[in-house]
């Protein structure tokens, strides 16, 4: 049984939170003294590079990470919750993977569609293959047959991405690191329209809270205690579709994330979802700030993408999950 750490858990976070910020601001192709980064958060001067980096790049960078890794945190937690399965995310069971499918499709085939049709493609993506993924695992609530359905869609919307990619070799070159999962693809003026999409599915899920911690108890002691069950898990779907679709618009399908957050965030803050809808944000945040470091120094003067270096962290949780479960 997991145990809570209380307060000083979220002080911990906090700071953790505050310090890879600050590294993460830092670090890069070309590393910036600390007191240079803190001189051009509160003293910009726009005649210094240094400051111009900070303020053109590496800012919205890290904004980019602490909204994407937000996003998937939730996203990660209140699919378990609703699915009574430690081994839901949105990247594992498809979502994200339909989600780049339409953004692809809606680029590439579509007439007449830009950049600002990004968010809505997405949202249509994780929709369907959330609807899809809940057809093919049927009304059982067993873990490995949703996981396996899942990876089948997964791996179908990957297979169809790829085809379409093979007969636009111009959209091929212009989507590819967008596809494994990049903060650094995105432009800095995005976050701004995406905003009230990530808000409202942050709103579903502190809406959905009471409602998800009676869901634990079991769907019959919910309904007992006067939940509507289905209104609870269409509202818990509306609210993963938008903040997967958001994360997706934003850096591509980065998975794992939504995986390991909630299980951290359960160590730390223990199990009520009160706290861990407001934990796992914070911590998907953090996650995600420095994965973002990682790429950008593993292999320095090159970057890796950020989703690959989450692929390197979430592979092994998945399988050591997996082996917990069948224990």
């Amino acid at each position: 049984m997991s145990r809570a750490w209380g307060w000083p858990a979220w002080f911990t976070i906090l700071v953790a939170i505050g310090l890879a910020s600050i590294l993460h601001l830092a670090v890069g192709a070309k590393s910036i003294p600390w007191s240079d980064v803190w001189q051009a958060l509160v003293a910009y001067d726009a005649g210094n590079a240094d400051h111009s980096v900070i303020q053109g790049a590496r800012l919205p960078r890290l904004w980019m990470a602490v909204v994407v890794g937000a996003c998937l945190g939730l996203a990660g937690v209140v699919m378990q919750a609703v699915g009574d399965n430690p081994l839901a995310d949105p990247g594992i069971l498809g979502i994200n993977s339909g989600a780049a499918l339409f953004v692809v499709f809606g680029l590439l085939v579509l007439p007449g569609n830009d950049m600002t049709m990004i968010p809505l493609f997405a949202f249509g993506g994780a929709l369907v293959a959330a609807l899809g993924v809940m057809l093919l695992a049927g009304r059982s609530h067993n873990p490995v047959r949703l996981t396996l359905s899942g990876a089948m869609m997964a791996a179908l919307f990957s297979a169809i991405t790829a085809i379409l990619l093979l007969l636009d070799q111009q959209g091929l070159d212009s989507l590819r690191r967008w596809l494994t999962g990049s903060l650094g693809v995105a432009g800095a003026t995005r976050p701004t329209w995406l905003w009230p999409y990530v808000v409202l599915g942050m709103l579903l899920c502190l809406i959905n809270v009471r409602a998800l911690n009676a869901y634990r108890l079991g769907s019959q002691a919910a309904a007992s205690m006067g939940v509507n069950v289905l209104k609870m898990r269409l509202v818990s779907l509306a609210a993963v579709v938008l903040l997967s679709g958001c994360a997706v618009a934003l850096a591509g399908p980065i998975g794992f994330v939504g995986l390991v957050v909630p299980h951290t965030a359960r160590l730390l803050v223990g199990h009520d979802l009160r706290r861990l809808l407001l934990a796992t944000p914070l911590l998907g945040a953090l996650l995600l700030i420095l994965a973002d470091v990682l790429a950008r120094t593993l292999v320095s003067p090159y970057e890796l993408n950020t989703g690959i270096v989450t692929a390197l962290v979430g592979g092994p949780v998945f399988v050591a999950l997996v082996l917990r479960k069948q224990e």
